[in-house]
């Protein structure tokens, strides 16, 4: 993919001029260079994280590695200086993003806000946000590299044992459902392995299963769905791995017990899990 080029004047000397003046760490996104006379004054780079865009007339959010980068010009503080206006920005970064395959989502009539996106090298789909400040002083870049959460964590035999001596329970991240469904995903076998070694090796050990769901959505539907997601761990604990279906017993609380908020995707994500609980 050819490099975006944001700026008809942009060159490498721009850059380095006025990178000197970046707070530290700070440095543009590779495929989105600045516009010239700007330098960073706020920059972060989160591993994991989610932001919202406006996508088919309402906002969506994506998660993924996110970058924030806020520029300022050189003259911010002077009214009367010459600077690129709103729309300005907002077209030079529309521009590239085309010229790389890339699409306009939407843009702001007052020119306040613009929504793009496009795949980058890897292939991985970007999502900007592109908000210019008040006459050309500042502007902001919102960026999502989307990708789903890691499990950073490897789920053992071990590691269940060590959890549920100390907690009495632990949260299995690794068996996995479609939205609103019970049926387990076949990516969910190297957990199924891990369970069962625990439960052999410990066949004093008697468990609940118990389902649990983030907030979207009734109540009802998420007390069900919490239970028979419950209930499939259980009977696929019993049939394929031949537990002893008296030490197995199901349960679903829906939304009652969170572990973080419902209020970001990550924090929904962390919330629907399934834990075994010692009796």
């Amino acid at each position: 993919m050819k490099k975006l080029f944001v700026y008809c004047l942009l060159t490498i000397m721009y850059s380095s001029l006025f990178a000197q003046s970046d707070v530290e760490n700070g440095k543009d996104y590779d495929l989105l260079p600045r516009m010239p006379d700007y330098h960073i004054y706020k920059y972060s780079n989160v591993e994991f994280d989610t932001h919202k865009f406006y996508i088919n007339r309402k906002l969506q959010p994506k998660e993924g590695r996110k970058f924030t980068i806020r520029y300022r010009h050189k003259d911010w503080e002077k009214d009367d200086a010459t600077r690129p206006s709103k729309l300005q920005i907002l077209r030079n970064y529309a521009q590239a993003i085309l010229k790389a395959g890339g699409s306009i989502i939407f843009e702001r009539s007052n020119y306040e806000h613009g929504y793009y996106t496009f795949k980058n090298n890897e292939q991985k789909e970007i999502w900007v946000q592109i908000k210019p400040g008040y006459k050309g002083k500042d502007y902001s870049i919102y960026i999502i590299e989307e990708e789903a959460m890691r499990q950073d964590i490897t789920i053992d035999a071990e590691l269940i044992k060590n959890k549920i001596d100390i907690d009495g329970k632990i949260a299995i991240y690794g068996i996995y459902f479609d939205i609103g469904k019970s049926e387990i995903k076949a990516e969910s076998e190297a957990a199924f392995d891990q369970i069962s070694e625990y439960l052999k090796e410990n066949p004093e050990i008697n468990c609940w299963i118990v389902g649990h769901t983030d907030s979207d959505g009734s109540f009802g539907v998420n007390s069900k769905l919490s239970l028979d997601r419950a209930e499939a761990v259980k009977q696929r604990l019993e049939q394929k791995y031949v537990i002893d279906a008296q030490r197995l017993f199901a349960e679903g609380v829906g939304p009652l017990a969170p572990i973080a908020t419902n209020t970001t995707e990550e924090g929904k994500a962390l919330n629907r899990r399934v834990e075994l609980v010692k009796k």
